[in-house]
């Protein structure tokens, strides 16, 4: 027995508890949900099947069978948690491996950034190793994220939540571990490694039973390691959560949802959750990592999971002078990521990509301008009417005038002033009601989604308490469907 939590359960009952317990567990009723309109899942042969998770995440099996091989979910395009439901049993076999793992960083090296690497679904990717002299490291995603520290790498990712959450609902993932720091020695210029991806989130519920013989693993991305010092260590993910839900739940096997190896001992990132509800779980003799959480009542399935922060506002610089920006740039001031070509005209546009962001004017939308030579920036705000499209996808164009000669970083910047209404929808910070919304997309990084109060206090959302990101998700899902623009 290796749920030390439901053996003081068992030990702590009354006598007419213990008597009531005598009855066959099969025969108390559970339903797992499923419909069975995807049919039975069949894992039978050695090697790795790879799924990209659709969207939404849930699967309608009505028996689950891994006997050999890894079955092997990646992150989808809304990156939704799995979420397997089954009519009948659902069996890992000795030698079947089911993994939601977060993806492994990029190593150090090169003059290059080095991308985060993706999480598992329903976690969070890791964050980008940039070269000496461009823009800094960025931290892991997600409510625990790997911050970058100036001096010794980066801080180690945690899985976001506090020890108190411990029913996985809402199901979400691990969170990244942060980019390394670039250096140069000799001359010779080294980017720091990519932090690695969040183990992802997965939910298996049975309306007979889950036997576990083989392994279930959300386990967080190694670090991309590497590198001559210890500012070019990126670090790993954290683990992601396991949630298995059915009448019983047997087997001799393993569920792991640890963090991902880093290069400095000094920067371990957190493991994740594990939760195994059951009304027999004494057939159960493997182990976990961590230790499980356990309930002996199957709790109610809800396919509802990760915050969906991937649905939040982006934006992101599409293009300067009619020349499509670089997928990977570094945004130095030694070696520009564009030219444009001479002659060209002062002002020259710039169009700014934006998603999930009212259309006009309840959203302004700004370009700021940071010229290489000392000086003070500068920021140009696009009009309403250049602002076009759906809530779903929309571009601004900003006619801005760069400076001739030199190299200027360029960074886009949103904001929405919330009313009364949709301000209340959002959490309040320390007690403090929200009052902006604000969207900003650096070079080299993905677009941040920060908070601003009224006194002005500004609070990134992927740094927010896992109840309080869902909070933020649930907001933007009711702006976007009733079309409060």
């Amino acid at each position: 027995m290796k749920f030390p939590n439901l053996k003081k359960v068992i030990s702590g009952m009354s006598v007419a508890s213990v008597l009531c317990s005598l009855q066959p567990a099969m025969a108390q009723s559970f339903s797992g949900g499923s419909t069975g309109a995807d049919g039975p899942l069949s894992k039978t042969t050695v090697g790795t099947t790879d799924i990209t998770v659709r969207p939404g995440g849930v699967y309608h099996h009505t028996t689950v069978d891994i006997t050999a091989g890894t079955l092997r979910y990646l992150r989808g395009s809304d990156n939704s948690p799995v979420v397997i439901l089954a009519t009948g049993d659902v069996t890992i076999g000795t030698s079947g491996v089911l993994s939601v793992n977060g993806i492994n960083g990029v190593p150090a090296g090169g003059a290059n950034p080095t991308i985060g690497a993706s999480g598992g679904p329903g976690g969070f990717s890791g964050g980008n190793g940039n070269p000496p002299g461009g823009v800094p490291a960025t931290a892991g995603h997600g409510p625990g994220g790997g911050a970058p520290l100036p001096v010794n790498g980066t801080a180690p990712a945690t899985y976001g939540a506090p020890s108190s959450f411990v029913a996985l609902t809402p199901l979400f993932g691990g969170s990244g571990g942060g980019g390394g720091g670039g250096s140069i020695s000799g001359g010779t210029p080294t980017t720091g490694g990519s932090g690695g991806g969040g183990g992802g989130a997965i939910l298996i519920a049975s309306s007979t039973r889950i036997v576990v013989s083989g392994s279930i693993r959300a386990n967080g991305g190694f670090s991309g390691g590497g590198g001559l010092f210890a500012i070019n260590c990126g670090a790993g993910g954290s683990g992601g959560a396991i949630r298995l839900v059915a009448p019983e739940i047997l087997g001799s096997g393993n569920l792991q949802a640890i963090r991902g190896n880093t290069c400095s001992s000094a920067l371990l990132p957190g493991d994740g959750r594990i939760r195994v509800e059951a009304f027999a779980t004494q057939g159960f003799t493997g182990t976990t990592a961590p230790v499980a959480s356990v309930s002996n009542v199957p709790g109610a399935v809800s396919p509802a999971g990760n915050p969906a922060l991937e649905n939040v506002p982006t934006l992101a610089i599409a293009s300067v002078g009619g020349v499509a920006v670089p997928s990977t740039i570094t945004a130095s001031y030694f070696t520009p990521d564009m030219a444009l070509a001479p002659g060209t005209a002062n002002p020259v546009p710039v169009v700014v990509t934006a998603t999930n962001t009212p259309v006009g004017a309840p959203t302004s939308i700004a370009l700021r301008l940071i010229p290489q030579s000392p000086g003070t920036a500068t920021l140009t705000t696009a009009a309403a009417a250049d602002h076009t499209g759906t809530f779903a996808s929309s571009t601004a164009t900003i006619n801005a005038t760069l400076p001739v000669g030199q190299v200027t970083v360029l960074q886009a910047i949103a904001g929405m002033t919330l009313t009364g209404q949709t301000a209340s929808l959002f959490p309040q910070i320390d007690g403090e009601p929200v009052e902006r919304v604000m969207v900003a997309a650096s070079p080299g990084e993905a677009s941040t989604l920060s908070l601003v109060t009224k006194s002005g206090r500004e609070v990134r959302v992927d740094r927010l308490r896992a109840e309080q990101q869902l909070q933020v998700a649930r907001a933007w899902q009711i702006l976007k469907g009733t079309h409060v623009e």
